[in-house]
């Protein structure tokens, strides 16, 4: 059967109305130099991988904007043949590696007590700040151009959470959750009153998208950073007014957050999360259960992704399929409201041809009618 419906119909159904459409979703992320790796596989050097595989959603690009305390980008203070260390707008140091991809090594903090926040960054983050936007001009053509394409667009933004560990560290703000309680929510509180100032500058003086979609990374891969309590007491207060935020303008709110969440979900549900990603897979969580869990509460969500990058990794067909198979079936029969993605970014060890086999299942196996 042929479809019917615009791309950015298909994924304003699932997203905004938490309902099937004719078809999933389809979506992905890849690691920085995975294109490289496939070029030399056969794909056209500099092709646009959300053109070239049909993607759904486009994310428009510069609409992230400085977060930091001190609008500024990074700064480079040393770096060697392999590793580069920067600074950033919080003071923080931390090296990345110059010729791969990877998690940030985090190497020192400077705001890492209440009274430095309250005499460094506080202030800075009170009023509109123009500064913020790295280059106003080139959002505008962005949101232009992704709007004018058949596709679902979104701004993008960090969350509390994400900036917290960037600002103060992983020790500072998980041990200040319970030593310095009162820090932790000014923070919290200050900064989502920030993004939401921000963001609604960008609504009203460029555009409203069709969705928002934020990262805030909250588990390991076996356990959450903090308990469902910790997340009560200081993160749902900021997803709800962000939640609140996006509902007002009629927007979804799509949240993404790596590893074991599954205690959170019934707070992320209540907090207004339209939809969720990416559901680990290898913290052994599974959509259908996830949707199982949110319907017995007498809600709905949408997911994205869930689709296990090892099995991808694998570059084996028949592990490839007996991955997402089941889990397209299990979606279909139980009209999950869902958009086909891994449950990481695609790394360079996935060759091309695992990928196209991967979205030739989702071709055969993802309609809902």
């Amino acid at each position: 059967m042929l479809d019917t419906m615009t791309r950015r119909e298909v994924l304003t159904a699932i997203c905004r109305d938490k309902r099937c459409p004719e078809r999933m979703g389809l979506f992905e992320w890849f690691w920085q130099d995975t294109q490289a790796e496939w070029e030399k596989q056969g794909l056209p050097p500099g092709v646009d991988l959300v053109e070239h595989f049909n993607h759904d959603v486009r994310e428009i690009k510069g609409s992230m904007f400085r977060v930091t305390g001190r609008p500024i980008d990074d700064v480079v203070v040393d770096e060697d043949a392999e590793t580069v260390v920067k600074r950033n707008g919080w003071g923080a140091l931390h090296r990345e590696w110059k010729s791969k991809p990877g998690v940030p090594e985090h190497l020192g903090f400077e705001m890492t007590s209440a009274a430095i926040w309250k005499a460094e960054f506080r202030d800075l983050l009170q009023g509109l700040d123009m500064r913020r936007f790295p280059d106003w001009e080139s959002l505008a053509a962005a949101y232009k151009s992704a709007m004018a394409e058949d596709r679902f667009a979104v701004y993008q933004q960090m969350l509390v959470v994400e900036i917290m560990r960037r600002a103060m560290g992983d020790v500072v703000f998980l041990e200040s959750m319970v030593l310095d309680p009162a820090w932790i929510h000014d923070f919290c509180s200050v900064v989502t009153d920030n993004i939401i100032r921000h963001l609604d500058y960008m609504i009203r003086e460029v555009g409203k998208p069709d969705g928002i979609w934020t990262y805030d990374d909250m588990g390991y891969t076996k356990a959450p950073f903090f308990s469902p309590s910790m997340y009560r007491t200081f993160i749902f207060p900021c997803h709800r007014k962000i939640a609140g935020f996006c509902h007002d303008h009629g927007l979804p709110f799509i949240l993404h957050a790596c590893g074991f969440i599954r205690p959170f979900l019934p707070d992320l549900l209540k907090a207004g999360v339209d939809v969720l990603h990416p559901l680990e897979a290898k913290s052994g969580q599974h959509v259908a259960e996830f949707s199982d869990a949110v319907r017995a509460l007498g809600g709905e969500m949408a997911f994205a992704g869930n689709m296990d990058i090892r099995a991808f990794e694998s570059n084996d067909s028949a592990v490839l399929e007996r991955e997402i198979v089941p889990k397209l079936t299990a979606i279909r029969e139980k009209r999950i409201p869902y958009i086909f993605m891994s449950d990481h970014s695609i790394p360079k060890t996935v060759r091309m041809g695992t990928y196209e086999r991967a979205l030739g299942i989702l071709g055969r196996d993802g309609k809902y009618e």
